[in-house]
This record gives structure tokens, C-alpha cells and sequence, in this order.
């Protein structure tokens, strides 16, 4: 009997400590616990919720720790916020407009033909070609199908073609306020202000062009570029633009793309957003931060780093390793063998531009969206335009 009443008050002693802890517990639910007079079903749902709560706590943290092992710098801050200067955006124009004498030209002198026998199929058929060649862009490779077993296409130089091709809209005139420089691009050959234009450069040459020097800003005044691009030619227009340090690249998230199509005058407004990481960024590895300086370079055909150049050479590289060519769009590597038509076609079937790139962003950099845009067609007292497209682009903080 004495050591039952022993057993029993030990039991009483371990219920009491745990009906005391539960009692003075600050987890919502723990008292509830202990309760007597609670039915079962609600202390079994009390408990649920506990396990429930519990579980999501740790599974919170757990992917707060994920999150910071591989992305630590989450945090970023205005940039531009009290900032005096800022540089002024890169603009590249593009359009496909070649004009008849200079496509008889071509002709002429490419393959020596008569090109007043308006009967000859031949004379046709190569006018046809280089209306395909001048349209072409990254995204229509297959209208080249059509010339797939013509064996004297080979050979040709595609950009010279190009270069007499425009020769009418080509920024020759060093006179005109705005000074762009030709460069030929994914979406063909085209003209820019942007300061990278060495790596596009059409004349075969890694060396930089002669543009608009690059502009900066003030904080509290609005900047403004005025262009008349083809001096008074009227041709649809595709205007790109992005950080006057970066090439244009079409469907990138920091390239903006507007068709003017043949509006004869537009006026745009730009909102700059401008970001940066904290310096103390530096101190982590690359790999950590997600976000690369100018002087971190890993690129093998450009220098400094820049994202566009990064997702550039990317794209030569999977042509190189995919079809064993760079286009003809792509100045560099130079030692490469070009792209014939059947080579392109190539790219187009394999889906080069779809293969993935890893770039990193550049811990400070700029980006721009168009917030207001005014199509103007001539007449009316605040009509700007003079003839030809006329570019008036404004950028707002």
C-alpha cells in the first residue's frame, strides 16, 4: 500500500509540472493543453494547430536561410536619388530602305548582269535576294530557304551589300547635330550614338566610330535628343533605346523597342530608373552577389564587362559551337568563318537564340521606359517634324 501511494503521487507530481508549463507557456494554445474541462476534440485541435504553427516557423526560416545562401544582396537602393549627373540614353535606329539604283548597282557589279533586260529571270531573282538580305533580322532566318542551294551566294560579303545597299540613309553627314555611326546588328545594318559601336563596327574593324559624345545629365533638368535620321527620306523606322554604354539587343529587358513605322514625327518621354548595391557588395564573391563591376571581366572577345556584351558573345558562341559559323551580323571573332546562306539557315533550325545565357547585371545600372509618346503627322502649330522622321526624346527621373 505505502509504495502505490508513493507510485501515485509521483504520477501527480509529473502531471502537475506539465499542467504548470503548459499553464504559464506564451505559444498560443499551450494552456488549452492542460485544460480539463476542455473536451478532447479541442485540445486535439489545439495541438494540431501547435504542430501546424510550429512547422511553419521552421519552414520559414528555413528558406530565409536558403534565400541568403544564394542570393545574400537582396537589398538595393536608388541610385539616381540626390545624384547631380546621370548619362544621357543610347539611341540605334533601324530600317530596311534601299533604293532602286542602288539595288541595280549591286547587281551590276556583284554578278554582271544587265540589269536593264527587265525579262531576265536571273536579274530577278537577285533583286529578290537582296530585298530578303536587307530585311533580315535575327527572327526571319528561314526566308533565306528559298536560296539554299545557290553556291554563288557563298562567297559574298553580306555587310558590304548592306553598305550600298543603304548607302542613301548611311550618317555621312559629320554637319548634322546629331552624329550616329552605321553598325550592323541582329536586326541588320543600322546607325547608333551608343559608345560600344567599336564592337559592331561594319567596316571589318574592331575601332571605335565617330558619334555624339556621351552626355550627362542634371538631376533636375530635363534632357532632350532632337534627330532627323535620313534626311528627309521617308522609310518605316525601328528605334531601340538603351544605356548608351550597352549595345542594342532586340527582346532584352533593358533594350526599348519602338516601331515609328513611318509616322513622320514623334516625341517621346522616357522615365529613367537608375539602381545600385550597396558598396560593401564588392567584398562577396560574384557568384553571391548575382551582379558584376566593369573591371570584372570574364568576357573572352570584349572588355570592359557589360550584360550586353556578356549575352552577345553568348549567342556567337552557341553559333560557333551549334553550326560552326558566327552570322554575318556579329563582327567579332574575326578569325571565324562567316555564315553562308546554308549556315544561317543552320541557326534558324537549331534555335540558337534560345539556348540559355548566364550574364549577370551590373551591380549600378540604368533602365528606361517609355511613359508618354506623341505621333505627330504634320500640320498644327506645334508640328516639329522637317521633312523626315523626326526624333524628339525627353528623360524624366
Amino acid at each position: 500500500m505505502e509504495h502505490q501511494s508513493k507510485k501515485s503521487n509521483e504520477e501527480n507530481t509529473t502531471v502537475d509540472w506539465w499542467s504548470e508549463f503548459a499553464k504559464e507557456s506564451a505559444v498560443h494554445g499551450m494552456p488549452y493543453l492542460a485544460r480539463k474541462d476542455f473536451h478532447w476534440i479541442e485540445r486535439i485541435f489545439w495541438l494540431a494547430m501547435i504542430i501546424a504553427a510550429a512547422y511553419y516557423a521552421i519552414s520559414s526560416c528555413y528558406s530565409q536561410w536558403e534565400r541568403y545562401r544564394d542570393n545574400p544582396i537582396v537589398y538595393e537602393y536608388e541610385y539616381l536619388y540626390a545624384l547631380k549627373n546621370f548619362t544621357f540614353i543610347g539611341v540605334t535606329f533601324c530600317t530596311h530602305y534601299e533604293s532602286e539604283d542602288q539595288v541595280s548597282e549591286v547587281i551590276k557589279d556583284t554578278w554582271s548582269l544587265d540589269v536593264n533586260d527587265s525579262e531576265s529571270l536571273k536579274v530577278a531573282y537577285y533583286r529578290q535576294f537582296l530585298y530578303t538580305l536587307n530585311r533580315l533580322r535575327y527572327t526571319n532566318l528561314e526566308t533565306l530557304k528559298d536560296y539554299k542551294n545557290d553556291e554563288s551566294l557563298n562567297n559574298l560579303s553580306y555587310v558590304n551589300i548592306l553598305l550600298k545597299l543603304q548607302h542613301n540613309v548611311l550618317p555621312l553627314n559629320e554637319i548634322a547635330p546629331t552624329i550616329t555611326a552605321p553598325i550592323i546588328t541582329e536586326m541588320g545594318l543600322c546607325q547608333t550614338t551608343g559608345q560600344l559601336n567599336r564592337y559592331s563596327n561594319p567596316f571589318g574593324k574592331v575601332q571605335t566610330l565617330n558619334v555624339t559624345p556621351m552626355r550627362h545629365c542634371g538631376f533636375f533638368n530635363e534632357c532632350q535628343l532632337k534627330h532627323i535620321p535620313f534626311n528627309s527620306i521617308q522609310t518605316e523606322l525601328y528605334l531601340y533605346i538603351h544605356d548608351v554604354n550597352e549595345v542594342a539587343l532586340p527582346n532584352d529587358r533593358q533594350t526599348v523597342t519602338f516601331n515609328a513605322g513611318d509616322v513622320s514625327s514623334y516625341i517621346l518621354k522616357l522615365l529613367l530608373t537608375s539602381i545600385s548595391a550597396e558598396n560593401e557588395v564588392r567584398n562577396l564573391p560574384v557568384a553571391y552577389r548575382k551582379c558584376r563591376y566593369h573591371d570584372e571581366n570574364n568576357l573572352q572577345y570584349f572588355n570592359p564587362y557589360h550584360p550586353s556584351l556578356c549575352r552577345l558573345e553568348c549567342r556567337i558562341n552557341w553559333a560557333l559551337k551549334l553550326c560552326h559559323c558566327r552570322p554575318f551580323f556579329y563582327t567579332l571573332p574575326q578569325e571565324a568563318p562567316v555564315c553562308n546562306v546554308t549556315g544561317m539557315l543552320c541557326l534558324h533550325e537549331k534555335k540558337w537564340l534560345e539556348k540559355p545565357c548566364q550574364c549577370f547585371p551590373l551591380c549600378r545600372q540604368t533602365t528606361y521606359n517609355i511613359v508618354e509618346e506623341f505621333e505627330q503627322s504634320g500640320g498644327g502649330q506645334k508640328y516639329v517634324g522637317n521633312g523626315g522622321l523626326f526624333q524628339e526624346i525627353r528623360s524624366y527621373r
